[in-house]
C-alpha cells in the first residue's frame, strides 16, 4: 500500500511538472509594428456617408423592394468611381448585383474575389427616436460616420471601391484577375449571391481566395488578454427552423379548460429551453483558444487552455457561462417568433412556434429534430421543418492555406500588436455559397468592438474605415 502511494504520489508530482512546463513555456509572441496607414481623404469619407444617406433596405416581401433607390445608388456607385466603372468591365446579374472584373497579367493564375453586400436591414420606426444621429444621415460626429449599413456592409463595400479607384490612378496592375463581387439582398435572401456562384460556375470559374464580412477586431471579448484579437471567419455554422404547433379545442374565455393550445406549447418550449445541445470544440475554435492562449493574463485560465489534453471538460463549460462564446461550441436552439389566438375572449385552437437553430460543424438538421423531439417530449406537440431555409455547416478554410496566410499577413499590416486567430462564424453570410468555386473564403472586416449591428446607433469608427480601406489596398497589392 506504502508502494502504491509513494507511485501515486510521483505520478502526480509528474503531471503537475507537466502542466506547468507547458503553462510557463506557452510565452506571448513579439510585440509587431503595424505598417504606417494612409490617410482616409475627404473624397472617401463623403462617399461613405453618402453611400449611407441611400436607404438600400431590402424588405422580407420581394414585391415591396424599391428598384428607384437601388439605381439610385448604382448611379452614385459610377458617379463616385469613375476609374473603377471606365477600366473594369461590369457584370449586371438578376438586376443589383454587380459582378466587376480587373483583369491580371496571368490568367494561369485562379482569380480572387473581394465581396461585400450594399442592402441594409431596416431601422424600427419605434426605435428612430433612440438614436443618437439620424439613421440615414450619414453624419460624420465623434470619429464615427453614423447610420444603418455603416459596419453592415457599406464599410467593406465601399473600401474595397476606394482601394481600387486609388490603384487605379496610380496605374496599378495586378498579376492575379481580381473580382468585385456586390450583392444586393443579403439581409434578406440571399438570392443575388446564388446567383451570382451560379454564373460563375457556368464559366466554369474556381477562385484561389475570397474575402467576404464576418470577423472582426476584438479588445473586449477576453478580457485578460491585452492584445486585441483579429478573428478570422473560416466557417459558417448550418441553419435550420422548426416548427412546434399545439392544438386543443379552443372555445370561450370565459370557461377555460385546465390546459389550452398555449399552454402546451408554453411548456413545451420551457422544457427545450432547459436543455442544450452537447457542447464540442471544433478545429476552428481549438485553433483559436490554442493561437491566444499564451496571451491570457489570468494564469489559471492560461494553466487550462496551456493544457487542453487535460482541461478541455472544464474549459468548455466555462465557454458555455456567456452566450457569444457558447454559440461558438455548441448547436443552438431559440424559439424566435410564438403565434396564437385571434381576439382577447377567444380561447384558441393552435398555438405555434418558430425555432431557430445555427447547427454546429459535425452535426445536422435531423440532430437537431431529434435533439428538440426528445426534449419537448409532448405528442400533443407536432414538429415540421420550416423549409424556408436549411443549409448545413459549411466546410472549413485550412489556416495553413495561402487565403488564410494572406489575410493574416494584410491584417498584422494594418494593426499593431494583434493576435490573429481562426473563428467559427455563428451567422449566414454571402460568401457561403462561393464554397462551390473556392476553398478559399475568408471572413474578415478589420473593424474593432464593432457596435450598431442590425440596432440602434450603428456607425462606424472612422480609424476602422482608415484600415478598411488599407487593408484591401494590401490584398489589391498583393495580387502582384
Amino acid at each position: 500500500m506504502k508502494k502504491f502511494t509513494v507511485l501515486l504520489g510521483a505520478l502526480l508530482i509528474i503531471l503537475v511538472a507537466i502542466v506547468l512546463v507547458k503553462t510557463w513555456t506557452n510565452a506571448p509572441g513579439a510585440h509587431q509594428k503595424s505598417n504606417i496607414l494612409e490617410p482616409l481623404t475627404k473624397e472617401a469619407i463623403a462617399h461613405m456617408s453618402q453611400a449611407i444617406q441611400i436607404k438600400t433596405e431590402t424588405p422580407n416581401d420581394a414585391y415591396e423592394f424599391d428598384t428607384a433607390t437601388f439605381f439610385a445608388y448604382r448611379k452614385f456607385l459610377e458617379k463616385s468611381y469613375p476609374l473603377v466603372h471606365k477600366n473594369l468591365p461590369r457584370t449586371v446579374i438578376d438586376s443589383f448585383n454587380y459582378v466587376y472584373e480587373w483583369k491580371g497579367n496571368d490568367t494561369s493564375i485562379l482569380p480572387m474575389v473581394l465581396m461585400a453586400h450594399y442592402d441594409v436591414v431596416p431601422v424600427e420606426a419605434s426605435a428612430v427616436k433612440l438614436w443618437h444621429a439620424v439613421p440615414y444621415g450619414g453624419e460624420i460626429k465623434d470619429g464615427y460616420i453614423w447610420g444603418r449599413g455603416a459596419l453592415d456592409d457599406k464599410s467593406s463595400m465601399i473600401s474595397i471601391l476606394e482601394a481600387a479607384e486609388l490603384q487605379l490612378a496610380k496605374g496599378f496592375q495586378p498579376k492575379q484577375t481580381i473580382l468585385l463581387c456586390f450583392g444586393a439582398d443579403e439581409e434578406s435572401s440571399g438570392n443575388g449571391a446564388t446567383a451570382v456562384v451560379k454564373y460563375f460556375k457556368s464559366k466554369n470559374k474556381r477562385f484561389d481566395i475570397v474575402v467576404d464580412e464576418g470577423g472582426e477586431i476584438s479588445t473586449e471579448e477576453m478580457k485578460d488578454v491585452k492584445r486585441p484579437i483579429a478573428s478570422i471567419g473560416v466557417g459558417e455554422k448550418g441553419y435550420v427552423t422548426l416548427i412546434l404547433t399545439a392544438q386543443k379545442a379552443g372555445g370561450h374565455s370565459s370557461i377555460p379548460a385546465q390546459s389550452t393550445a398555449i399552454d402546451i406549447l408554453s411548456k413545451g418550449l420551457y422544457k427545450l429551453r432547459k436543455k442544450q445541445m452537447p457542447a464540442k470544440l471544433t478545429p476552428p475554435i481549438s485553433a483559436y483558444l490554442d493561437r491566444v492562449s499564451g496571451y491570457t493574463e489570468n494564469f489559471i485560465k492560461k494553466v487550462e487552455l496551456s493544457n487542453m489534453w487535460l482541461f478541455e471538460k472544464q474549459v468548455l463549460n466555462n465557454l458555455s457561462e456567456a452566450p457569444t462564446s457558447n454559440a461558438l461550441v455548441r448547436t443552438t436552439i431559440v424559439p424566435t417568433i410564438v403565434n396564437s389566438g385571434v381576439r382577447d375572449n377567444v380561447i384558441p385552437t393552435f398555438a405555434t412556434a418558430y425555432v431557430n437553430s445555427r447547427i454546429l460543424p459535425g452535426e445536422t438538421q435531423k440532430d437537431v429534430y431529434n435533439f428538440v423531439e426528445k426534449a419537448v417530449k409532448d405528442t400533443n406537440i407536432k414538429i415540421t421543418y420550416y423549409h424556408n431555409y436549411s443549409t448545413l455547416p459549411s466546410p472549413t478554410t485550412d489556416i495553413h492555406s495561402k487565403a488564410f496566410k494572406r489575410v493574416e499577413k494584410a491584417i498584422y499590416s494594418v494593426v499593431e500588436d494583434v493576435i490573429v486567430a481562426p473563428m467559427l462564424m455563428v451567422g449566414a453570410s454571402d460568401s457561403r455559397n462561393y464554397r462551390e468555386v473556392s476553398d478559399g473564403v475568408i471572413n474578415f472586416t478589420p473593424i474593432t468592438n464593432a457596435k450598431g449591428y442590425h440596432g440602434i446607433d450603428e456607425r462606424l469608427l472612422m480609424t476602422d474605415y482608415q484600415k478598411c480601406i488599407n487593408f484591401y489596398t494590401l490584398l489589391i497589392q498583393g495580387s502582384k
